[in-house]
């Protein structure tokens, strides 16, 4: 069944020129193409998702870490994370949210939330690290999406991305169609026609033409398991894991290895 949402902002302006790290960087030659299609999404049961209380407030820039936790945890450990609603507006209230006070519901930045989860964990876990995909890059996002997993991504909603969701529609390019703001999803799988992202409490289609117009920012989160081939135990060939090493040490003046 369809729950009709009605949008609420949540997620402000990027800077691109803000220093970061770059998915690009760690990508060599040796990697192969990624494939015509990759799902980490559909062997997750719908109702895992939830809508974690982006129905009411724009918490989704939280929503979406959440929704990272919940598919990456099932699909790669068999393990169901309950997330709540409460959780959620909890670490909201981290970015200036105050249950109750409608004038704090102001949104936040994907790359503070990102900082913040990389320091100081969600829900026990931190990111080892997060780098920023170029969304202009098909075949870097398809090779951020086919390692990595959910992608966590910074979109521009229309109206007509709202009508579409509440008729259960891929979401596609309606021209002329009002823009209402900022909103922040994963993605997840993709395919020859379109990609595949988790928000408001399941799993959306959109069109690769939808993304090229307004998909705004795209994040990887990393974790240690990342690289880490599961068929050898060993590291994932083509990933330049000592250049993500120095360039995080250069970012940040700390060891990768021994982040607290």
């Amino acid at each position: 069944m369809i729950h009709p949402i009605t949008f609420r902002g949540g997620r402000l302006p990027d800077d691109p020129d803000r220093p970061h790290l770059k998915v690009s960087r760690i990508l060599t030659p040796e990697l192969p193409a990624a494939p015509d299609s990759v799902d980490w999404l559909s062997a997750v049961p719908g109702e895992a998702w939830g809508m974690l209380g982006n129905d009411q407030v724009g918490d989704c820039t939280v929503a979406g870490v959440a929704h990272k936790r919940i598919g990456d945890a099932f699909v790669n450990q068999g393990v169901r994370v309950n997330v709540s609603t409460t959780d959620c507006l909890k670490y909201y209230g981290h970015f200036g949210y105050r249950l109750g006070d409608p004038a704090t519901d102001q949104g936040a930045v994907c790359q503070d939330v990102l900082s913040y989860w990389h320091k100081h964990g969600f829900l026990g876990e931190k990111n080892l690290a997060y780098a920023r995909v170029n969304v202009d890059n098909h075949d870097e996002l398809k090779q951020a999406i086919d390692l990595f997993g959910q992608i966590y991504v910074g979109v521009t909603i229309s109206q007509s991305a709202e009508d579409q969701f509440n008729s259960g529609e891929t979401w596609d390019v309606v021209r002329r169609s009002p823009r209402l703001g900022g909103h922040c999803i994963t993605l997840g799988s993709y395919d020859k026609k379109s990609l595949g992202a988790v928000t408001w409490g399941r799993v959306q289609r959109l069109t690769w033409r939808w993304w090229d117009v307004y998909g705004d920012e795209a994040w990887v989160a990393f974790n240690p398991g990342d690289f880490i081939d599961p068929r050898t135990g060993r590291d994932r060939a083509g990933l330049d894991r000592a250049t993500l090493h120095g360039d995080y040490n250069a970012l940040t003046g700390r060891s990768l290895a021994h982040q607290s």
